[in-house]
């Protein structure tokens, strides 16, 4: 088999995949903190009275949802990432059910956290291209709707990917001590937890389609699509825009010379 750093191609990516996994607790740490905190801030200032809109709603649950993927990842990095003392076991059954918990609350909530921003996306548009109808369409029952349904129909969607690990026992041997413990030096014959993908192909095939296509591609083609659509929008009533002001212009200057 293979050793793991062999999988690197690029000419010292080994080096530096060791040298930032040194860093890259203590910079995830920073991040969510920092996250964290200008979350709550817009949480508070959107969801003020005064700065009730369909657009403010959307951005509050947005808010939410990357707010608590930031607090769950602290945990995760403090106790992955950050070597705290060599009493720390990250093979515990507990601990094992934490990650097990992690990947599930992450993934759920970066999805909702995505489709919330393709809604955004679709408000706006409709802000710009049909304001006629902005108020029918994009209205408060209607925005209520869209992001309970997020927060819904998401945590279905990653339904597979619930059932796509299983912890399972494994006894820690002079061959693969290194790989569980590292330089926590568990004792052998000790019996971590580790958590093992499905061995049901066609849950794997269904969760990769799912993961890859619906809850990424998809979301990412539809937010390109949108942006590039508003844009455009916001060009051609720019260019209509400066067009009326010109013929204004030049009304009121001929009328000024008869």
């Amino acid at each position: 088999m293979a050793n793991a750093t062999d999988a690197y191609c690029v000419p010292g990516a080994t080096n530096f995949n060791k040298a930032y996994s040194r860093l890259h607790g203590y910079i995830a740490i920073v991040i969510c903190i920092i996250g964290s905190a200008t979350n709550s801030i817009n949480i508070a200032v959107l969801s003020r009275r005064e700065m009730a809109s369909s657009t403010n709603s959307i951005l509050t649950g947005l808010a939410v949802a990357d707010l608590l993927v930031m607090l769950e990842y602290i945990p995760y990095a403090l106790h992955m990432n950050i070597k705290i003392g060599p009493q720390v076991n990250k093979n515990t059954y507990a601990w094992a059910v934490f990650v097990y918990f992690h990947s599930i609350f992450s993934q759920t909530f970066h999805t909702i956290s995505i489709w919330l921003a393709v809604t955004l996306a679709v408000w706006r548009y409709v802000a710009i291209a049909f304001p006629q109808k902005n108020r029918t369409w994009c209205n408060k029952s209607n925005t209520t709707m869209a992001i309970v349904s997020a927060y819904i129909i998401c945590p279905f969607l990653c339904l597979p990917i619930y059932f796509a690990m299983n912890i399972i026992p494994s006894e820690v041997t002079p061959h693969n001590n290194s790989e569980f413990a590292e330089d926590l030096l568990l004792p052998q014959n000790r019996t971590v937890y580790v958590l093992e993908m499905s061995k049901n192909k066609e849950l794997v095939t269904a969760i990769m389609w799912i993961y890859s296509v619906i809850l990424k591609l998809v979301p990412s083609i539809a937010l390109s699509v949108l942006s590039t659509c508003l844009i455009s929008k916001l060009t051609t009533t720019e260019r209509r825009r400066q067009k009326l002001l010109k013929r204004s212009t030049t009304g009121s200057n001929e009328a000024s010379i008869k």
